[in-house]
């Protein structure tokens, strides 16, 4: 579904040429994240991983996204500028965010240790098969680019801010394990798909 061309979409466009890239791709409304669902049965209880991605097909609507949150403040255009540099704007090429949720039968802080270990890493091996394989029928092509938000609370602390805080340091690691970037100001991390589809950190 493409956005109507109001004043603010007019005003990203002028933006778009100020910072030197000619772009006539269409701005596409946000896609609804496609999620795949893994259940566990352990013994304290049950938990539900889902892995999600959001493709947007071309850069302009991803960017267009960040113009729409920014557009009030004093460094909109240096965003832009950034936000563009970071996600190889002028590569005529995909961008996806992906990330996981988690439900829970009881408190996470309830199941065992070992029993997280086990989800961890199984969670880890399927999302290695999903960024070297291609997720829910998306396969990885050189060039495309991949962001994560590692935001989310230590899973045995409970929803305080010093868990939040150790909690998105840890998905930050993580992150890294698979080819991300190390997590930047804007609470992203960023990596991009080499010739030989390996993630390489932005």
């Amino acid at each position: 579904m493409f956005i109507k061309p109001t004043q603010k979409r007019l005003e990203f466009e002028k933006l778009l040429r100020d910072l030197g890239y000619k772009d006539r791709s269409p701005v596409l409304a946000q896609n609804d994240k496609w999620r795949q669902q893994v259940n566990y049965m352990l013994p304290s209880g049950a938990m539900a991983v889902y892995t999600f991605i959001i493709p947007y097909f071309n850069k302009k609507s991803y960017l267009y996204l960040e113009f729409e949150d920014n557009y009030r403040k004093d460094n909109l255009k240096e965003k832009i500028k950034t936000l563009a540099k970071r996600i190889h704007f002028k590569e005529k090429t995909m961008i996806c965010e992906v990330g996981w949720e988690v439900t829970y039968t009881k408190q996470p802080d309830q199941f065992g240790f070992d029993e997280r270990k086990k989800v961890l890493f199984d969670f880890i091996k399927n999302t290695y098969t999903n960024l070297n394989q291609g997720m829910f029928g998306l396969t990885p092509h050189p060039g495309i680019i991949l962001v994560a938000k590692p935001y989310g609370p230590k899973l045995n602390e409970g929803f305080t801010n010093s868990s939040i805080e150790l909690g998105t340091h840890q998905r930050a690691l993580v992150a890294r394990k698979f080819g991300f970037g190390k997590m930047l100001d804007d609470g992203f991390c960023y990596a991009r798909y080499d010739d030989n589809l390996i993630l390489q950190p932005i």
